[in-house]
């Protein structure tokens, strides 16, 4: 008996029997796939015991005939249904059920052959011979094949193609494997082909489910921080900002730098009782335009329903100037346009600059902000 292949068909067990131990630990995966899994490994760990005690049988006669019959008959039950297995743990559903039909069809043809020997047979000398009618077995290995590699192949393309070559390989592993086997029963690669593909397809499908959750928390997240209407920054962005300015202020106010230009929509209500709630909405979408063309280099946030906030760093607030005066004439502008009150872009703004000197936080800023904007909208209603 080949001492290797001692050892690689009990470090194959050894490894499935761990993963199907740990598969329920430190995993994202659900309880039906966990299960699912578990089931694969379990059986992958028993075939590769079939496989080898079949072999060390058939060099060595050790074991009677019926024994040797018995464990060849599991092996041949358990392998082609094993990529069922593997593909039912990658969430596939729908073909299961089919397939484990087809399956059974190829347990009830081994359990008769255990009679009468058509697909393979044990003689007296405890040696393994093929029957007339093998190739059944091996077009439900061929099935088992082609099922299994359609299977990876939708995985691929669920994940966009990114991994599509990895998974191709995966799955390469398990056909070459039981190929060789099936070709020439004296290359006993078959289990561990399944073995190393099993450990490997569990390793990409957590990492595609991760990968697949990490993509949809940072959807998730960019819903939460942008808003709705607009797309601009939301109110929980405005307040995670203002968090962290504060923070900065206090640490050391002297490396702190930044302004503020708090918008108001002017005429809002009237156009939402007017023309209707559309028509308001569309009102909000095309002024909060017009405040982004004017802040390109500033983060705007809504933080209320006709109320935006610019916050100016970097070149926006060294030229806070020229931004101010360009922000009062298109207040003025707007204000004083002939057009309905729906056409216009009509919004109030007050500026103010964190003073170091002065300010405690961004809240104190925000106050004279508040106040500029104010009095800029009475102002315009004069007009």
């Amino acid at each position: 008996m080949d001492h290797n292949y001692t050892v690689t068909i009990i470090i194959c067990i050894l490894c499935m029997l761990t993963l199907a131990i740990d598969v329920g630990k430190n995993t994202i995966l659900n309880k039906s796939d966990i299960k699912w899994f578990r089931f694969s490994f379990i059986l992958a760990a028993v075939g590769a015991a079939c496989e080898y005690f079949g072999v060390l049988f058939d060099r060595t006669g050790c074991a009677s005939p019926r024994v040797h019959w018995f464990v060849t008959y599991a092996e041949f039950c358990v392998s082609p249904v094993l990529a069922v297995f593997l593909a039912r743990s990658c969430g596939r559903k729908r073909t299961i059920k089919p397939m484990l039909i087809v399956m059974a069809v190829n347990v009830v043809l081994q359990t008769v052959s255990l009679f009468n020997g058509m697909i393979f047979f044990v003689d007296e000398n405890s040696v393994f011979q093929r029957g007339g009618q093998y190739w059944i077995y091996l077009l439900f290995c061929g099935i088992s094949f082609v099922y299994i590699l359609a299977v990876f192949i939708y995985i691929g393309i669920k994940t966009n193609l990114r991994n599509f070559i990895a998974i191709i390989l995966i799955a390469s592993i398990m056909i070459v494997g039981q190929t060789a086997n099936i070709l020439n029963g004296s290359i006993n690669s078959g289990y561990l082909s399944i073995c190393v593909t099993a450990t490997l397809l569990y390793i990409f499908i957590q990492n595609m489910f991760r990968h697949m959750m990490m993509e949809k928390i940072s959807i998730e997240k960019n819903i939460a921080s942008h808003d709705a209407l607009t797309k601009v920054m939301s109110r929980n962005s405005f307040d995670s900002k203002v968090g962290e300015l504060d923070r900065r202020i206090n640490e050391d106010p002297s490396q702190v730098k930044f302004a503020i230009c708090e918008c108001d929509l002017n005429n809002l209500k009237i156009v939402n009782d007017t023309f209707g709630h559309d028509s308001g909405d569309t009102y909000i979408i095309n002024c909060c335009k017009l405040i982004c063309d004017i802040f390109k280099h500033s983060p705007v946030f809504r933080i209320g329903g006709d109320e935006f906030v610019a916050i100016l760093q970097s070149d926006d607030f060294d030229n806070i100037e020229f931004i101010k005066r360009s922000v009062m004439s298109t207040c003025f502008d707007e204000a004083t346009k002939t057009a309905s009150l729906a056409e216009k872009k009509s919004f109030a703004a007050g500026f103010a600059v964190f003073d170091r000197d002065h300010d405690t936080s961004f809240g104190d800023v925000m106050k004279r902000a508040d106040l500029e904007m104010y009095n800029n909208k009475r102002m315009l209603k004069n007009l």
